[in-house]
């Protein structure tokens, strides 16, 4: 067992003495392609779960989606605390985000949220 722990002493730490970084290639590829797309993006519909709304938001691209027109869907509504979801509705209408909380699973939440006038305005 000895040997198990230097093992995972080297898989904690660089030879520098820092921690890892974890973030493959193909993933910091992807996050500038993402990046390089939402400057041409005139509407952006941003998923995330009802269950953490805030947390579940991606920080990479919050400053450029600060500065475009989103729709903020929060998925899992089914899972999410149901005493709340009114106090995260009237959070994201205080910030003048629009947010609708769904099912992805309901074809009738998806459709719903599609005919919504405010998301074409």
């Amino acid at each position: 067992m000895a040997g198990m722990g230097k093992l995972l002493g080297k898989m904690a730490f660089n030879s520098s003495g820092g921690p890892i970084n974890w973030f493959p290639g193909h993933m910091a590829a992807a996050t500038r392609a993402i990046r390089e797309r939402l400057k041409l993006a005139d509407l952006v519909v941003e998923v995330r779960d009802a269950r953490i709304p805030l947390s579940s938001a991606n920080g990479d691209f919050q400053d450029i989606l600060s500065r475009k027109k989103r729709i903020i869907i929060l998925n899992k509504r089914d899972l999410a605390n149901s005493n709340i979801i009114n106090k995260w509705t009237r959070h994201f209408d205080n910030h003048k985000q629009i947010c609708y909380f769904t099912n992805a699973h309901s074809k009738h939440n998806v459709r719903e949220i599609a005919h919504q006038p405010s998301i074409y305005v």
